[in-house]
């Protein structure tokens, strides 16, 4: 009889409005394949100087935020937990995970 082994799969899509913060958390995964960098999204607003003067006088901001995207795939479920393990302490860095079980 023939046992079918599991494959587990672990997707990662990661963003941080710091770049090396997100550059850092990536070196620290245990991974063989390097990460697939997204595109920037740029956020820019602009606010005016005073409130009751000058409707010509305004501060234009820019906030850039940096996406990535890995995937993860393991015979072994103890190797996906130490992927998760290392996702549970990411502070700058946001992250959605789908995880995935294939027979």
């Amino acid at each position: 009889m023939c046992l079918k082994q599991k494959t587990y799969i672990c997707e990662v899509w990661s963003s941080s409005t710091d770049l090396k913060s997100l550059k850092l958390w990536l070196l620290l995964l245990p991974l063989s394949r390097p990460s697939t960098a997204l595109s920037t999204k740029i956020k820019r607003f602009t606010l005016l100087r005073s409130p009751l003067g000058n409707k010509r006088s305004k501060d234009q901001f820019e906030r850039r935020e940096y996406r990535s995207y890995f995937s993860f795939k393991s015979k072994r479920p103890s190797k996906v937990l130490a992927v998760l393990e290392v996702l549970k302490y990411s502070n700058d860095v946001k992250s959605k995970i789908q995880f995935r079980i294939v027979k």
